[in-house]
């Protein structure tokens, strides 16, 4: 009966040998990292959960002026629509798609997006970075953020 045994390391085996595996886990390294990093160009859609009960206190004021809203400006004659829409802020991409957010007859302003109805069958058609243009069977209402104001 033979027996069979590994053959003993030397010096000259075990270099080549730590050396092929120290740079096997750097390309490793480089390969996990290039596969995680953020791709630029691609937007996020971020959702955020209503909240269960409307909020005591009107919060259209102070999120207007965060979003750069000075005075309200509506196009448009209010008469047609039976109710006041006034636009607080825009959210919108290159392609057209995004969210606004409108105050319907002195309420608090939610976010609609492009195609949700609004409300009472006017529908958010469609946006620019200063304009939202609400449509119903009939007619079309453009509501416009204000000039800014620059000093």
């Amino acid at each position: 009966m033979s027996s069979f045994s590994l053959p003993r390391p030397s010096g000259q085996t075990v270099l080549p040998l730590v050396t092929v595996g120290v740079w096997t886990l750097a390309a490793a390294s480089i390969v996990f990292w290039a596969l995680h990093m953020p791709k630029t160009g691609v937007a996020m859609a971020v959702s955020v959960p209503a909240p269960a009960s409307q909020p005591s206190a009107d919060l259209s004021a102070p999120i207007a002026k965060a979003l750069g809203q000075t005075a309200s400006a509506v196009t448009g004659p209010s008469s047609q629509t039976g109710s006041d829409y006034q636009l607080m802020g825009v959210i919108v991409s290159a392609s057209g798609q995004g969210s606004a957010l409108i105050a319907v007859d002195g309420q608090p302003a939610k976010a609609y997006r492009v195609g949700q109805t609004v409300q009472d069958g006017w529908t958010l058609a469609s946006l620019t970075a200063r304009q939202a243009r609400l449509t119903s069977s009939t007619l079309e209402r453009v509501l416009a953020l204000p000039a800014e104001n620059k000093p």
